[in-house]
C-alpha cells in the first residue's frame, strides 16, 4: 500500500503516522478535507476510512510531559467563572465559534449554580493556565454513573508544561473516588491532543459508530455539534470534544 504524501484536496502534507483517510482506490485526504467531504472519496464516491499508520509493531508509547510543579488543579465555583470564562472562550473559538465572553460566562455559571456539571481550573502562581468541564450521565446497563470529559482547553502559551496531563489525572482520581464507572470522551480526528490522552491511559473505541440527529440551530448561527457531541452508536456511548491540551 502507498502512502501518499500529500491530501488529494487541499494538497496538505500527510505524515506516514499522522490521521490520513482513503478510498478502495487508495485516493487519500487529511482529516479536514475528510469532514468536509463527509466521508465519501470525491474521485469515485466510494467510502474514506482511516488510513493505518507506518511504524514498527510493538512502537514504545510516548511519555506525557511531567507536570510542572507551579500548577495545581482544584474544582471550580461559581466565583472562579471569571477566570474561567476567557478560557472557555477560547476553547470555543478552537471548535470555530464567534467570540463571546459573556455569554460563555452566564453559561459556566448556570451550569454550577445548577450543579449540572464538574470543572476543573488549573493555575500557576494564581493565574488559570487551563481547565476541564465533565458532565454527569448514567449507564442503562451497568446501573452507575459516567462522567463525560466534555471540555478540556490549555492556551498554547502555557503547554507542554503537563498542564493538559494533569488535569486528565485529576479526572481519573476524583472519579474514582465518587464510584465513577467510567469516564468518556470525543475528539476531532485530527487533534493532536490524541497522543496525550493514549499516554495516560484513555483508549479509542472501534466498536461502536458515532450518530448526531440536530434538532435545533444554536442562537449564534454554529452547527449543532460543532462543540459539543454527544451519543454513540452503541449503548450507553456517549462523547465530547475537547480541545486541545
Amino acid at each position: 500500500m502507498e502512502h501518499r504524501p500529500e491530501c488529494g484536496q487541499c494538497g496538505a502534507a500527510l505524515a506516514d503516522d499522522g490521521p490520513a483517510y482513503f478510498c478502495a482506490h487508495e485516493c487519500t485526504f487529511c482529516a479536514t478535507c475528510y469532514r468536509h467531504l463527509h466521508g465519501v472519496c470525491p474521485n469515485c464516491s466510494g467510502e474514506l476510512v482511516r488510513r493505518p499508520r507506518k511504524g514498527p509493531a510493538g512502537k514504545p508509547q510516548r511519555r506525557p510531559p511531567s507536570p510542572d510543579p507551579h500548577v495545581q488543579v482544584r474544582r471550580a465555583g461559581p466565583r472562579d467563572v471569571p477566570a474561567l470564562a476567557p478560557l472557555f472562550d477560547a476553547y470555543r473559538q478552537f471548535y470555530e465559534m464567534p467570540p463571546d465572553p459573556e455569554a460563555s460566562g452566564r453559561f459556566l455559571t448556570e451550569r454550577l449554580e445548577h450543579h449540572e456539571s464538574v470543572i476543573f481550573i488549573a493555575e500557576e502562581d494564581g493565574q488559570a493556565v487551563g481547565f476541564m468541564q465533565l458532565y454527569p450521565i448514567f449507564s442503562s446497563t451497568s446501573l452507575g454513573r459516567v462522567y463525560i470529559l466534555n471540555d478540556l482547553f490549555v492556551p498554547p502559551s502555557v503547554r507542554r508544561k503537563g498542564v493538559g496531563g494533569l488535569l486528565l489525572e485529576t479526572a481519573r482520581e476524583w472519579s474514582d473516588r465518587h464510584g465513577t464507572l467510567y469516564l468518556v470522551l470525543e475528539t476531532a480526528v485530527d487533534n493532536p491532543a490524541q497522543n496525550l490522552y493514549e499516554a495516560h491511559g484513555w483508549r479509542r473505541d472501534f466498536e461502536f459508530l458515532h450518530y448526531e440527529l440536530p434538532v435545533r440551530q444554536p442562537p449564534d448561527g454554529g452547527t449543532s455539534g460543532a462543540v459539543v457531541k454527544v451519543g454513540g452508536g452503541g449503548p450507553d456511548r456517549s462523547g465530547s470534544s475537547p480541545g486541545p491540551a
